[in-house]
């Protein structure tokens, strides 16, 4: 699974929207074509897999492609596609009907089968106790997570990986995080959201529901790699709705572009993911230095703000959290009532201080339940990105 996004084995990558194309070089010795059609949420392979989408199609998604002209073969299965969805005969809807029931059904078969296989792992780890994870050897946690992502449950097999790294890097709170992951995917065994099992929406699908126009401040970024693929994440506050927005961008070719220009208030139109705070971009209109940011007077006050979040999406990790005039205080940043919150001491605080010379400032950072990772300050109303 993981070189098939390895960008030295794809060749002719392009893109023109909605439609995506490679060819991949597998074990043999013609390459693979691969194209997609997000509009349609349909894609075509040459490999000999029986999976839709196979792993090529799927992988071709989470490349940064350039736009270009289609080749010929691209136009000839677009060509041919849009041919078959011109035939409106009630023979031909009741043909795609058929086909798009029969893909639904094959996935829902195999996600009730990782879903099974979830609960008899997690009854596994119960019986063998949490302390047993850091004697499990690497292929005991590769076995599981391949089979989740066979299963079409990618969501699952990334929070098993999660769990993996908890483990190997140990440390005071191990266990305690370790079990709050393992409540989660029993919850998710429960609730079964399609979004944190793994199912993608197309973009463009997206794009097509209603969206909200604001002016968006992006205050916080947080930029990960998993070795495969880079990934960008925004959280962006609006001004007239007061709400928050995740914005997230990846690639698998440099570092990705965030989607809205960070630390600046955009005018935008945004389009919300189904039961998610994720959003894709509609328009954006122009971007300014942003106007001061209100903050909430006390953590106790902001810490508050959290609880419909929480409610919507009890898997969330990440919350951005905001608190005006604080002041470092050890290994906390303290509000004018002396309560504090832990703060990673980075390059962020670090160039925090050196802003603002010790002087009290409005903070916003992203809290994980442990601690703060600072990603903006203001002070005397200026706002400074410090991440």
């Amino acid at each position: 699974m993981r070189t098939r996004a390895v960008p030295t084995r794809w060749q002719g990558l392009g893109k023109a929207l909605p439609v995506l194309w490679g060819l991949y070089t597998g074990s043999g010795p013609v390459p693979y074509r691969v194209c997609v059609d997000l509009a349609a949420g349909s894609a075509k392979c040459t490999c000999p897999s029986r999976k839709f989408p196979c792993k090529h199609a799927v992988g071709l998604q989470e490349l940064d492609l350039p736009d270009a002209p289609p080749p010929d073969w691209v136009q000839e299965w677009t060509t041919r596609r849009a041919a078959r969805e011109l035939d409106t005969s009630p023979e031909a809807v009741a043909r795609r009907q058929r086909a798009r029931e029969k893909t639904a059904d094959r996935r829902a078969l195999a996600m009730s089968s990782g879903i099974d296989g979830l609960r008899d792992w997690l009854r596994d780890v119960a019986s063998a106790g949490v302390a047993s994870l850091p004697g499990r050897p690497a292929s005991w946690w590769q076995a599981f997570t391949a089979r989740m992502i066979d299963a079409q449950v990618p969501g699952v097999a990334a929070a098993v990986t999660e769990i993996q790294e908890i483990v190997a890097r140990s440390g005071p709170r191990w266990t305690a995080d370790v079990a709050d992951r393992l409540g989660g995917l029993h919850l998710l065994c429960a609730v079964q959201p399609r979004t944190r099992l793994g199912v993608t929406i197309p973009e463009e699908t997206v794009r097509a529901s209603p969206g909200i126009t604001d002016r968006w401040v992006a205050l916080l970024r947080l930029e990960t790699d998993d070795g495969r693929v880079r990934t960008v994440r925004q959280w962006c506050w609006g001004r007239q709705t007061g709400r928050w927005v995740v914005a997230i961008r990846h690639s698998a070719v440099g570092a990705p572009v965030p989607l809205l220009p960070h630390g600046q208030e955009s005018s935008a139109l945004v389009h919300p993911y189904p039961g998610s705070d994720r959003v894709a971009l509609g328009e954006l209109s122009g971007s300014r230095t942003p106007d001061p940011v209100p903050a909430p007077q006390s953590w106790r006050a902001s810490l508050a703000t959290l609880e419909p979040m929480l409610m919507a999406d009890p898997w969330q990790r990440l919350f951005p959290l905001g608190c005006s005039a604080v002041r470092l205080h050890g290994t906390a940043l303290a509000d004018q009532s002396g309560h504090g919150l832990p703060v990673r001491d980075d390059s962020g605080l670090d160039l925090a201080l050196a802003l603002t010379g010790g002087a009290p400032f409005d903070a916003w950072g992203l809290w994980d339940g442990h601690a703060l990772r600072l990603g903006a300050i203001a002070l005397d109303g200026t706002l400074e990105v410090v991440a």
